[in-house]
């Protein structure tokens, strides 16, 4: 890749970053930056608004990553550039000559046999060079459909003309996420370098991208960085092609070698085979059966914000430093070439939010209710906060009864109503897999409290039918849904699916097209009739059911 144009546009606040970045572009004065006239072909020196001039071929390639990191680096991103493929990343032609048998002279062996003489017969042209151009052929055999047969019969040799692929690898320029993310995690469990999945989106990771920052690249189209695009191209394509809204958008150079080899004719008889039945119940061979394992929504947590922060800030510090470190390494060189001195680094203050949306970050307890039920249950409170106006309060699970009892009965609080009892599956969290939460509501009081519990895998939770009766259903959904037992819950039983189902639909291991054929017995009246009409429709929706037939 290479930059061919560089310009400032309007907006420029002279914070001096680009130039600290890139000192042999950029060259800031009192009131804008311009693009020096040294690294110019037009040789004038000016902000390169109008004449978008271009820069001098050595610079091109070599202030590249110079010039995206000044880009980058910019608060108001006034720093505009046009970034295209080198010349030595395009397919060149290749000449073929064509081979000529020479004509081989005969000697007369005497005078008089020699023939008369004759009047000369224009000469015949010599052949003209064969010039074969692999990007046209390609294209050509692509739209006609050409087989491998006929263009191997008419293509010169391989040793005489080198494909493209042996003359640059295959790598992914860029790539970007468009709109329509689903948060599902698939990109980032097949590429992690690369994708980084968020609470609202999928990211490019700045550490392949040549301008080092993080976001869905959409706007930018930053390219990746050269070694990266070639190492992770594999994964790359696998991440788009598993992407279940097809928002993975990428651009490829060299795809001749990513053809897949033929598939020899017994092996694709055998994946037909193994392919063939309405319902697979093998995960190997179904790929859309097997077991994923997505990463959910971050759990809302004070202390986890805190690390995050701390990492933010530490983060900022470490480039600040760097960043004065590298003008002193300048200034140093500066004054032993007898150059006149770069100008200082400035830190870049935080972009103005132009809109009223603010992060609703989670902050230390401050409400009455909290502070007076954190004093009542002492240890048993792993952490307490307040967040969009909703105020959380986790506890430990052997303080759950206690503190549910104490939000019903404690004459300060009056919590009277369970108004909602439900759980979350994590299954890549560290130290619990599962979140149950009590959403109480004080009538009296017209206030409203959300109570947490982190649990384990196959571990039991007291039952709250006792203090809230409203718990009875809502516990056994939790159980049918996910797992989670409660102990001394009156009818521990499943209350959707039948008593026989295999496994736990809202756990995120669940397949969506559920775990095989289900044989389901229907009544002999009218309502075994129209249950059994409606399970043939949703059989033939592709919901996972199968209705038995008569003996």
């Amino acid at each position: 890749m290479a930059i061919t144009k560089v310009w400032i546009e309007e907006g420029c606040i002279v914070c001096n970053a680009c130039e600290a970045e890139c000192p042999d572009v950029f060259h800031v004065t009192e009131d804008s930056c311009h693009i020096k006239g040294e690294a110019r072909q037009d040789g004038k020196e000016s902000e390169n608004r109008e004449e978008k001039a271009e820069l001098k071929p050595d610079l091109q390639a070599n202030l590249e990553e110079a010039i995206i990191a000044a880009a980058a680096s910019c608060p108001v991103e006034v720093i505009k550039f046009d970034q295209v493929a080198s010349a030595a990343a395009k397919p060149t032609a290749a000449v073929v000559p064509v081979p000529t048998t020479p004509a081989t002279p005969i000697a007369p062996a005497s005078a008089a046999e020699a023939a008369p003489p004759v009047s000369p017969l224009p000469a015949t042209p010599a052949p003209m060079p064969h010039v074969v151009d692999t990007d046209i052929e390609n294209a050509v055999d692509a739209a006609l459909g050409t087989t491998a047969n006929i263009r191997a019969a008419a293509a010169p040799s391989p040793a005489a003309a080198p494909s493209i692929t042996e003359a640059a690898k295959p790598r992914v320029t860029k790539v970007w996420i468009e709109e329509g993310c689903i948060v599902c995690n698939a990109c980032e469990a097949d590429s992690p370098e690369v994708f980084r999945v968020t609470e609202t989106t999928c990211t490019i990771k700045a550490g392949v991208r040549a301008d080092g920052k993080e976001s869905e690249n959409r706007a930018e189209k930053s390219g990746l960085n050269p070694s990266d695009g070639e190492r992770l191209i594999s994964s790359i394509i696998t991440a788009a092609a598993n992407c279940p809204v097809e928002v993975i958008k990428y651009e490829v150079i060299g795809e001749a070698t990513l053809v897949p080899p033929p598939v020899v004719e017994a092996e694709a008889h055998a994946a037909v085979e193994v392919a063939a039945g309405p319902y697979v119940i093998d995960y190997k061979s179904a790929p859309n059966r097997q077991v994923v394992m997505p990463k959910t929504v971050p759990l809302p947590s004070l202390h986890t914000y805190q690390e995050e922060q701390k990492a933010a800030m530490a983060a900022d510090e470490a480039k600040w430093i760097k960043q004065q470190a590298d003008f002193e390494t300048a200034k140093a060189k500066a004054l032993a070439e007898g150059k006149d001195a770069p100008k200082p680094p400035v830190r870049a203050l935080p972009k103005k939010n132009d809109t009223d949306m603010e992060f609703p970050a989670p902050s230390e307890a401050k409400d009455p209710d909290l502070l007076h039920l954190m004093d009542l249950l002492d240890g048993k409170v792993s952490q307490a906060f307040e967040q969009s106006g909703e105020l959380i309060l986790q506890v430990h699970p052997d303080g759950l009864i206690e503190t549910l009892m104490f939000c019903k009965g404690d004459a300060s609080l009056r919590y009277e109503m369970l108004a909602d009892q439900t759980a979350t599956h994590y299954p890549a969290a560290n130290g619990f897999a599962f979140s149950v939460v009590y959403q109480l509501t004080s009538i009296s009081r017209r206030k409203r409290l959300r109570i947490r519990v982190l649990v384990k895998e196959g571990q039991d939770l007291e039952s709250a039918v006792e203090i809230y009766p409203s718990a009875n259903w809502m516990e056994r959904e939790i159980y049918d849904m996910f797992g989670i037992r409660f102990s001394g819950h009156p009818d521990m039983t499943r209350i959707l699916c039948p008593e026989d189902w295999e496994g736990y639909p809202l756990r995120k291991e669940y397949p969506t097209l559920g775990w095989g054929q289900r044989d389901i017995d229907f009544r002999e009246d009218r309502s075994g009739v129209l249950m059994r009409m409606a399970m043939e429709q949703a059989g033939n929706m592709g919901i996972n059911l199968k209705v038995p037939k008569a003996d």
